[in-house]
């Protein structure tokens, strides 16, 4: 079979959630002996490695780069049109590939499958066009619930609940030998937060909880704030910080690749994720993986899998004065809360499957192409 993975935005150049599921889809299906083909804007050497073709899409072709792209993404399946077995496309709210995939469908009859990561579930754009797009697939993928629920709503199919889950790793090296590595001493509480700096991600959410600490707590608790990822908040926030003197206690790295944070969450005491939503967060389960005590924001995405006082702690969503509490009392019964990670992990182990998933995406794969 081969099967061609829409992708113009994938792990190691976008860091995003659906991007690094995207990498490792690609790889485990690799793997399993299936042809992949990725079209992609990432020109990185690791994509080669994973698959037996990539097709570079150009965002500079045209004058727009939405329509670069998708005179790029055209012009490929045309080029590789005979050797199609299906394609396989990952969908946000209003993503702009339904335009030219529904194009390669009506001139090509090429099959494809949607896989909804999420995107916030907003209200469509162009309904018609996007219904369309959800009614010509061969088969719809949600990986949650609450996308499942919306989205058989909107499109009327049947749609079939999959996980976006990728194989997760612990760091061999000691909690002490990293935090010497990253510049923290053992006796300091270091909150961590992965994932994009943007505003659906509520990362301003959790700065405000952590300043309202005030100064003295921070430096007499020895607490520490991380946030590992980039995004379009960040300098905004970075100003705060410098405004509200918190710089020695609150750390940006960038971008992290998925390979380091094994060691970010090693180092951690206390994960936290203040998404406005979610789908299912890959960051969110391998905090549990790594059995770190969590704080999530009750919302669709999280609300699911982390339930108060069993493998974790909610807050009211976009509400920093309660995080701040639920962080505060976090920091102050660390020992109590350690517990409950403990529970998450079990948990984890318990109900989350990567070679299942793979395996049901396999599933599907193989019911299409060989219809």
């Amino acid at each position: 079979m081969n099967i061609h993975i829409i992708s113009p935005q994938i792990y190691p150049c976008f860091t995003g959630g659906m991007e690094i599921f995207n990498y490792y889809f690609a790889q485990e299906l690799s793997c399993e002996g299936l042809d992949i083909t990725i079209h992609s804007q990432c020109k990185d050497e690791k994509i080669h490695k994973i698959c037996k073709k990539v097709m570079l899409i150009n965002s500079d072709v045209l004058l727009f780069p939405t329509l670069s792209i998708w005179a790029s993404l055209i012009n490929n399946i045309i080029k590789c049109r005979n050797s199609i077995d299906i394609l396989h496309v990952p969908y946000t709210s209003n993503s702009f590939l339904v335009y030219p995939i529904l194009l390669s469908k009506k001139i090509f009859n090429i099959p494809y499958i949607v896989v909804i990561h999420g995107g916030g579930l907003k209200p469509w754009k162009d309904p018609l066009v996007q219904k369309k797009f959800f009614t010509e697939a061969s088969k719809i993928v949600a990986v949650s619930n609450p996308i499942k629920e919306e989205y058989e709503k909107r499109t009327g199919k049947e749609i079939k609940l999959i996980p976006p889950l990728v194989p997760f790793y612990k760091s061999p090296l000691s909690k002490e030998k990293l935090r010497n590595k990253y510049g923290f001493e053992i006796k300091d509480i270091i909150i961590v937060a992965v994932g994009s700096i943007k505003e659906i991600k509520g990362c301003d959410t959790l700065l405000n909880a952590f300043i309202h600490l005030g100064k003295e707590y921070v430096v007499n608790n020895r607490v520490h704030l991380i946030y590992a990822g980039d995004g379009d908040l960040r300098s905004t926030l970075e100003e705060r910080v410098k405004e509200h003197k918190f710089v020695d206690n609150v750390i940006f790295l960038g971008i992290v690749p998925n390979e380091q944070i094994p060691e970010i969450l090693k180092i951690a005491d206390i994960y936290i994720i203040p998404s406005l939503f979610e789908g299912t967060s890959i960051s969110l389960l391998e905090a549990m993986f790594n059995g770190l005590p969590i704080i999530g924001s009750d919302t669709r995405g999280i609300n699911n899998i982390i339930f108060p006082g069993k493998n974790g702690v909610l807050f009211e969503t976009g509400n920093s004065i309660d995080l701040n509490k639920k962080l505060k009392n976090m920091v102050e019964n660390i020992e109590y809360y350690n517990k409950l990670g403990e529970q998450a992990a079990v948990e984890y182990n318990c109900q989350w499957h990567h070679k299942k998933v793979i395996n049901e995406h396999i599933e599907i794969i193989r019911e299409i192409v060989g219809s």
